[in-house]
């Protein structure tokens, strides 16, 4: 009983969310500078980083099958004081993530000619986004494995120590990125090919230093165990991960469908983007991390049956989100001019990021109700409802009137875009009314 008092005190919002928030904070930050040192070295290789970064978020959501499914487990469990249950679940995730790992890894290594061929890109820019794709898809299991470690970590209340570990791997991360595109005390210039290496082993870094924060906390949690798993907890595991995923893969087809329009619409659209949403990560990094602190508060409270108590501090903190994100974006919209030309030197692409900069205020606000609301959802259990209506929002709406909008009726990069905050706020607002009809008690997976 004593541990679980001590789970108590560590179960509370501000002390879960701020260091996921500012972990979540560095993660982008990182892929900002990533962006930032490329387009240093060439505006080619900016737009092939951008374009992959699709690729790459699809290895992240192959990874959050596992890592979510695991999360909602061991939280419900250990809410509930069933604390070697909980560990099962831990274990299992750990077994399950290397097979993950193995799967992606062979999915990128025979299919990134072919991923990237679909593009038809400018020989440059496909030789790059072949480069960064093979290299770090293939080498993924770096990062499934620290996905799935600080989940652990984070499960148990310990949200402090994957974010030291992302700062120290983001920190690698940059040195390997310098080394690569300037080629230091005479070192070969190897760009991004570099670049994609310099990413991998930073993630192997932070896999190795969960690894290492686990035995030092003495987790209940054993590497060798994982492997003599049970498979009704692999099992659970995916039941909870698959629909989860299968909306977060949707989520990022129907984001892939959508560049694809853009790049239709030219190069300049395709950078400018590609650099919006760079500045976007940074309006909804906190609603990301209020989402993902929600969940381990909703799965914990749900195992606890303080049900009143949930769906009042969820209610506070969506609304806290969409507050945060509006005022982040009207900070973005005055700075827009001096943003844009730190990332573009072209007129026209100038223009453009501006302009989307406008359009955030519309979407943003959207997608922080959904990235909070649909996690306290899935924490309590309640999976299914939100992945069937986020997918037949996201191409019913998003990418149905991204093409109407923007491409048939010419409005362009921003009719895109104001499809994909259309989408945003239907979604956002089923959400509130679901989780205020509390449909969703009752769903949660304890025996």
């Amino acid at each position: 009983m004593h541990h679980a008092s001590h789970l108590d005190q560590r179960m509370n919002i501000v002390t879960v969310v701020w260091p996921i928030f500012v972990e979540q904070l560095l993660r982008m930050s990182i892929m900002t500078i990533d962006v930032l040192m490329l387009s240093q070295y060439s505006d080619d290789a900016v737009a092939a980083v951008g374009l992959t970064g699709n690729f790459i978020l699809f290895v992240i959501f192959m990874h959050m099958i596992v890592s979510t499914g695991a999360a909602i487990l061991i939280g419900q469990h250990l809410g509930a004081q069933q604390a070697a249950q909980g560990q099962a679940y831990a274990e299992a995730g750990l077994a399950l993530s290397f097979l993950m790992s193995i799967t992606v890894g062979a999915l990128f290594f025979f299919g990134s000619t072919h991923l990237v061929a679909l593009y038809n890109l400018e020989p440059m820019v496909e030789k790059f986004a072949f480069e960064y794709t093979f290299i770090t898809g293939t080498f993924s299991i770096g990062m499934g494995i620290s996905i799935l470690l600080a989940t652990v970590l984070r499960a148990y209340g310990y949200s402090k120590s994957p974010m030291v570990i992302q700062v120290m791997s983001g920190l690698l991360n940059v040195a390997g990125n310098y080394v690569a595109l300037f080629g230091p005390f005479g070192l070969p210039v190897t760009g991004v090919a570099g670049v994609a290496v310099a990413t991998v082993l930073s993630q192997v870094f932070a896999a190795l230093a969960c690894v290492c924060v686990l035995k030092k906390y003495r987790l209940p949690f054993s590497v060798r165990s994982a492997f003599r798993y049970n498979k009704k907890n692999l099992v659970d595991i995916l039941r909870l991960g698959l629909p989860n995923a299968g909306e977060g893969l949707s989520y990022n087809f129907a984001q892939i469908t959508i560049m694809f329009f853009v790049a239709q619409l030219g190069t300049a659209a395709l950078v400018a983007t590609a650099i919006a949403q760079t500045i976007a990560r940074f309006i909804f990094v906190f609603s990301l991390s209020l989402g993902i602190g929600s969940q381990i508060i909703s799965s914990y409270l749900v195992g606890q049956n303080r049900i009143q108590e949930l769906k009042l501090s969820i209610h506070r903190h969506w609304i806290i989100g969409v507050m945060v994100s509006v005022a982040v974006s009207l900070l973005f919209i005055v700075a827009r001019e001096p943003l844009a030309s730190i990332f573009s030197q072209d007129p026209e692409a100038q223009k453009l990021i501006g302009l989307l900069l406008i359009m955030w205020l519309f979407l943003e606000p959207g997608r922080a109700v959904n990235l909070i609301v649909i996690s306290s959802l899935k924490g309590a259990g309640d999976v299914m409802f939100p992945v069937k209506v986020g997918i037949i929002c996201m191409w019913g709406i998003g990418v149905l009137f991204a093409y109407v909008i923007g491409i048939h009726w010419s409005f362009g990069v921003l009719g895109i875009w104001f499809a994909v905050g259309l989408d945003e706020w239907v979604r956002g607002t089923i959400m509130i009314l679901r989780w205020q009809s509390e449909k969703w008690v009752g769903k949660s997976r304890l025996s």
